[in-house]
């Protein structure tokens, strides 16, 4: 599938957090709109965390990313984010299906990329209108994280009032389970992946990661929401209205929440901040590359979104950020959907934000926990 991919530009992302919208741009300013190679992404990237206290981040940004042909059917990738991360690039090998030539930094993320693609199944125009199964081993990638995870798939056409006939591509993952030092938290991950008629291009990417653990004593859950759309080099999100009741209850699956509300701010504690979020990062790649069937674009997404949650947990700034807004705006936070509603035209705003319904991972796929709300 990969080698079906040559010649066409890759996807990108979105990133939460709690500071104000951040651009991004890419670091060549040589680059013009619409030039060959170049896209760019909105992202919006959400870490939120409900136990003894709460804790919320969020991040929106542009980033941009340009694709470079080399010889023997490999293309390099070159993603940037101004402000957030160095420029980033990595080479991806369509005909070994392997990605090469990543920073140190970006190990983990390869790892998880070049291991899964070995048992990755192939979706095209002919899985529309099926549910599949997809696994990926993770057995080599660490202790914490489960030795697998499993996808249900399901693809879906929809079309556009402005962009014509699409994909769209779903991956609802089995709960598994994440060790911690004192015990387990029972996790999952739901994404959908709007492609072009193709499955070549990425319009609209949407990630929703929950876990949740009573090691303490008490019910603690970490909910890791992602959200990427394309863009123009101005950061004017493409237009996604009107694509239809079948992908607004497509989407519902995912776990859409309306608010979270910190009304007692507090660190992000370690296990998330560690163990979680790497989990959160590991399931991102694997349901992105499992609704693709492919390196080439998701890639270009999951890397930018890797790299903006180890900001969001790492970061003292960002939890200085948590604190003053939980002070200074009521405790209150609107994550992907209402920005999706407000710079994408997205269905939400009517049909699950607009009506305040919360709708947890746990009622729509059978496991998780609900969203990550106030004690």
């Amino acid at each position: 599938m990969v080698a079906e991919r040559n010649g066409k530009s890759p996807g990108g992302g979105c990133i939460f957090l709690m500071a104000a919208a951040v651009l991004l741009t890419f670091a060549n300013a040589g680059m013009a709109t619409g030039e060959e190679g170049v896209q760019y992404y909105k992202m919006i990237s959400t870490v939120e965390y409900a136990g003894a206290g709460q804790f919320r981040n969020q991040v929106e940004g542009l980033f941009t990313v340009r694709e470079k042909p080399l010889s023997n059917d490999k293309v390099q990738y070159f993603i940037s984010a101004k402000d957030l991360f160095e420029e980033l690039s990595f080479v991806v090998d369509r005909g070994a299906q392997r990605l090469s030539q990543t920073s140190e930094s970006s190990a983990f993320w390869t790892q998880i990329n070049n291991d899964c693609v070995k048992s990755l199944k192939k979706v095209t125009k002919s899985n529309v209108g099926k549910t599949w199964k997809q696994a990926f081993d993770l057995s080599s990638v660490g202790n914490s994280l489960p030795a697998e995870l499993k996808f249900t798939l399901t693809a879906i056409q929809v079309e556009s009032q402005e962009l014509g006939e699409m994909i769209a591509v779903r991956a609802l993952s089995e709960p598994f389970f994440v060790k911690l030092s004192e015990g387990t938290a029972t996790s999952r991950i739901n994404t959908v992946y709007l492609f072009d008629s193709e499955i070549e291009d990425i319009f609209l990417s949407v990630s929703v990661f929950e876990s949740t653990t009573t090691m303490n004593g008490f019910k603690e859950t970490l909910r890791y929401e992602v959200a990427t759309c394309k863009a123009d080099a101005a950061g004017e999100s493409v237009d996604l209205k009107g694509l239809g009741k079948e992908f607004e209850s497509f989407v519902a699956k995912l776990g859409v929440t309306k608010e979270f509300k910190v009304t007692k701010a507090s660190a992000l504690p370690a296990w998330a901040q560690t163990t979680g979020l790497q989990a959160a990062q590991a399931a991102n790649i694997c349901s992105a590359l499992s609704c693709e069937g492919a390196l080439n674009p998701v890639a270009t997404i999951s890397m930018p979104a890797a790299k903006v949650i180890d900001l969001q947990a790492n970061s003292s700034e960002l939890r200085t950020v948590n604190a003053r807004f939980a002070a200074n705006e009521g405790g209150g936070g609107n994550g992907p959907w209402e920005w999706l509603v407000d710079k994408v035209g997205f269905w939400p705003a009517a049909g699950i934000v607009g009506a305040g319904i919360a709708v947890p991972i746990a009622a729509n796929s059978g496991g998780g926990g609900g969203h990550a709300a106030s004690p």
